[in-house]
């Protein structure tokens, strides 16, 4: 009989308990989630740029050195392989790479509070990075299109043949 008291007034403690953390915070916190995960696919944008620019000159660099390196290094170097690759389009790219330099400033500013409770900076912080992010993928994509474009096939000129000419019948006399 005691066990079963107990077990009513548990059931009857458990259903009158209810969080104390606001729902707000649930909402910061994947906003938080949401600007780190933009960082991290940036990333991995500039390592597999870099990675790519790096293979095509067959310079190898080691995975585990990249995987440590700031992203600040990362961008330096993807400038820097860029430029020994002659990039076609190293202006639009050194842009993007310093709008993604500005963005690195800001990554430790998201966990400060003053900033972490701005729901709009933090979703033009996510924007930008979307953005930034988005153009280096497809300056990446254009390049390696464009390394992988067949060559137009070559055209022989042919001699047409000569268009047949229709003989004028003579009129008849009459």
């Amino acid at each position: 009989m005691d066990s079963t008291r107990r077990k009513a007034q548990t059931d009857a403690l458990s259903t009158k308990i209810s969080t104390l953390k606001p729902l707000s915070g649930d909402v910061r916190a994947q906003q938080i989630r949401d600007v780190v995960d933009g960082f991290r696919r940036l990333r991995s944008s500039v390592t597999r740029f870099v990675q790519m620019f790096a293979a095509t000159r067959n310079s190898a660099l080691a995975a585990d050195g990249l995987s440590s390196a700031s992203l600040r290094e990362l961008l330096g170097m993807l400038a820097s392989e860029a430029q020994a690759a002659r990039f076609a389009r190293l202006r639009e790219l050194k842009i993007a790479i310093r709008q993604a330099r500005v963005l690195e400033r800001t990554r430790d500013a998201v966990f400060s509070e003053s900033f972490s409770t701005d729901p709009t900076a933090m979703r033009e912080t996510v924007t930008a990075l979307e953005r930034v992010d988005a153009i280096l993928v497809g300056l990446c994509v254009e390049h390696v299109l464009e390394r992988h474009k067949p060559a137009p096939p070559r055209t022989v000129a042919l001699k047409r043949p000569p268009l047949p000419t229709r003989r004028r019948q003579p009129e008849p006399v009459h």
